[in-house]
């Protein structure tokens, strides 16, 4: 969610400095006061294109600043982390946009392009506005919305493996049909395959090669001087030593000397401790010139082999069954050509019980959806709304086999047609917010904000749209731009949007209101003007949406 917004220089706001909660928001204010700025401003930390325009008269620069919190082990800390950032509890999206028109992109004050900014925010924040092409009016992921609805996450990843292993075998096949080889070809692949045969190449024995010739070059720089501490030890020290640890043991001590006689005799033990380790640590990296010339050798037809078969012995062996199956395709080529018919048989066969029984669950689930829809629509007052998801066959993919499509019908007596080709304005607003009570919380979508998707309703519609996005804010941040008292009742919290025109300049303010401030501007917002008449009905309507 998004926790605190700052504006600087931006259009009409000198600076702003915005503490956001959990909940529904409001944002009232006169036409033209700048509400829809901030949701401009918002989407600057998306990525949206940025415009010297943007940067206030006589200004250098413009800055809008985010900090957002993320789910710890969601898909944005993912993408953040993998980027090489250290994200915590809070992370901030700057965006700087300069007067000659240049901008500049930032994460926690590092340097970022606009597309991976894109990235981590275009699945957090949806912004919609009344004229807005959402994406849920896209064909393309209404099977994707479905399937969430209906859980069906892991039959699907089912179907996708299934998918999978069908389109390998018909691209090898297809591959097989192009290939055109002579007899050197043969020769050259059989050369290979004996090359690396001959190796007779174990999993893991370069890592232990490689170990072994950095602990004989350890040996080689260390050898001589180790060897002298050693002798030194034997022939200078080991004998004075414990001749000196044992006449301080014979030693009379008080409590004092008590403590010395200890240090001595820990000291003995422990330099006699580290000796008899180093001795054996020599002798466990003692290598022999056989050994050593062998090791070498190896590590020399190791290497040669990884510069013209794979980086890793793993490769240079799946490499060397890749050009097996290459010579089997040439030799054998009709028998080949079989045996994938019959293979690609099977996996079309397995995949298609895979997309069966996730498009029976499909068919299951539709109906659920269209009903859980429709229920929202009439509380919409979209009474005459006919929502239907349409399921029809279609080509093989990772997604199944089925074709997706949300119809939806506004009027009764009319067909249903396509979601994208159908409502529009005040009755396509609803719609969608119908829709997305549903689906941000399925899409994990946890910024929602609409800007004056309220314009051309009012009374009863213009509750039901507040209470609807009252009832959206419980599963997600919801923000609204709004010029109707009846969806600003209905918010958590109001801001009010006020521009100050001064002699020289003007200026756009916001400010979080107390309730009885909030009673008052809803008073004004519904009737114009402030009086005791509508300042009781504006605390009527505020106290019936607080229920």
């Amino acid at each position: 969610m998004l926790k605190y917004l700052y504006i600087k220089n931006y259009v009409l706001i000198d600076e702003l400095s915005l503490d956001l909660e959990n909940g529904f928001s409001a944002f009232t204010g006169e036409t033209g006061a700048g509400k829809s700025i901030l949701i401009d401003a918002i989407s600057l930390l998306c990525a949206a294109r940025a415009s010297s325009a943007q940067v206030a008269h006589g200004k250098e620069k413009a800055i809008v600043e985010g900090t957002f919190a993320f789910e710890p082990d969601g898909r944005v800390c993912t993408l953040l982390k993998e980027a090489g950032f250290e994200p915590e509890e809070e992370v901030v999206f700057t965006r700087e946009i300069y007067a000659n028109g240049k901008s500049t992109a930032r994460i926690d004050r590092r340097t970022v392009t606009l597309a991976f900014l894109r990235e981590c925010l275009e699945d957090e924040i949806d912004i919609h506005g009344q004229r807005d092409t959402a994406y849920l009016l896209r064909p393309s992921i209404h099977v994707d919305l479905l399937d969430e609805y209906a859980s069906l996450q892991d039959m699907r990843s089912a179907a996708a493996e299934a998918y999978r292993q069908y389109r390998d075998l018909t691209d090898a096949k297809e591959k097989a049909l192009n290939e055109t080889y002579n007899e050197s070809d043969l020769e050259f692949l059989q050369y290979q395959i004996d090359e690396i045969e001959e190796a007779d190449l174990q999993p893991g024995e370069d890592e232990e090669l490689a170990e072994k010739e950095r602990q004989y070059r350890l040996i080689k720089a260390n050898y001589e001087r180790i060897q002298n501490v050693l002798n030194v030890y034997r022939t200078n020290v080991s004998d004075s030593l414990y001749d000196m640890n044992k006449v301080m043991a014979s030693v009379q001590t008080d409590e004092k000397l008590e403590e010395i006689q200890t240090a001595v005799n820990d000291s003995y033990y422990a330099l006699s401790d580290a000796m008899s380790s180093l001795e054996r640590y020599m002798d466990s990296l003692d290598l022999s010139e056989e050994e050593i010339n062998s090791m070498q050798e190896r590590l020399y037809i190791l290497q040669k082999l990884k510069r013209k078969y794979g980086r890793t012995i793993e490769d240079i062996l799946a490499r060397k069954e890749e050009m097996k199956e290459q010579i089997e395709r040439i030799r054998n080529r009709q028998e080949y050509l079989d045996k994938m018919d019959r293979r690609i048989a099977n996996a079309l066969r397995e995949y298609n019980k895979k997309a069966g029984e996730l498009s029976a669950k499909r068919h299951e689930a539709a109906p659920r959806l269209d009903q859980d829809i429709r229920g929202h629509l009439q509380d919409l007052m979209l009474e005459n709304a006919v929502f239907v998801t349409s399921i029809e066959e279609g080509e093989p993919s990772a997604k199944g086999s089925d074709r997706v499509e949300f119809m939806i019908s506004m009027n009764r007596g009319e067909p249903v047609r396509p979601l994208s080709r159908t409502a529009s304005g005040g009755e396509l607003s609803r719609l969608m917010l119908g829709l997305k009570v549903i689906f941000s919380r399925l899409q994990k979508i946890h910024t929602v904000i609409f800007d004056e998707i309220d314009t051309g309703v009012s009374g009863p519609v213009a509750t039901a749209i507040g209470r609807k996005m009252r009832t959206l804010s419980e599963d997600c941040q919801v923000f609204a731009v709004t010029h109707l008292a009846q969806v600003a009742a209905c918010a958590d919290r109001q801001y009010l949007v006020h521009k100050d025109a001064g002699e020289d300049s003007t200026h756009t303010s916001v400010a979080l209101l107390e309730e009885d401030e909030r009673i008052r501007q809803l008073a004004l917002i519904a009737s114009g003007e402030i009086t005791e008449s509508s300042v009781r009905a504006a605390e009527e309507l505020y106290r019936r949406n607080r229920s």
